[in-house]
């Protein structure tokens, strides 16, 4: 292998830029796979990230204080999930389709599947999907990651 291409190299017919622009080109488009790769990585830790401050802060909101002093946590459900979308809307600057624009342009689209409250023990759990599509135009397609988060408020005496 090596021996061919040091052949193809020594070439007087022009095989040997032919050649380099294949090398060329295939380290260019892995180094765009690469560089894709951490870009989706990395808004998919800082979605996460936001997704997980909305369900605790939502979690928070939604205590009932009047049960605190029995020495119980309860939650309202209702309160808990409005509070969530709320959150996802005013704080992550969602629209009302959970789609994040930036410049005017599509960023991320959050598919939410379900919403799960519970009032005691205080639980809220959301499951989803977060949709992009790459800046390149060579990778073509809806990207989809799931997400699981939950948050829990559990007395400990």
């Amino acid at each position: 292998m090596v021996d061919k291409a040091l052949q193809i190299i020594k070439s007087k017919r022009g095989d040997a830029i032919f050649f380099i622009f294949m090398i060329m080109f295939v380290i260019l488009t892995l180094s765009a796979m690469i560089i894709e790769y951490f870009r989706m990585d990395s808004l998919y830790q800082q979605v996460e990230y936001e997704l997980q401050r909305g369900v605790n802060s939502s979690v928070e909101y939604a205590m009932l204080d009047q049960y605190r002093r029995d020495d119980a946590a309860k939650m309202d459900s209702a309160i808990a999930k409005q509070e969530l979308y709320d959150y996802l809307n005013h704080s992550m600057e969602l629209d009302q389709e959970l789609d994040k624009y930036f410049d005017n342009k599509l960023v991320y689209q959050l598919d939410i599947q379900s919403i799960t409250a519970t009032e005691d023990p205080p639980r809220l759990t959301i499951e989803g999907q977060l949709k992009t599509r790459s800046n390149f135009s060579f990778l073509t397609g809806e990207i989809r990651l799931p997400f699981s988060i939950s948050s829990s408020n559990n007395r400990i005496d």
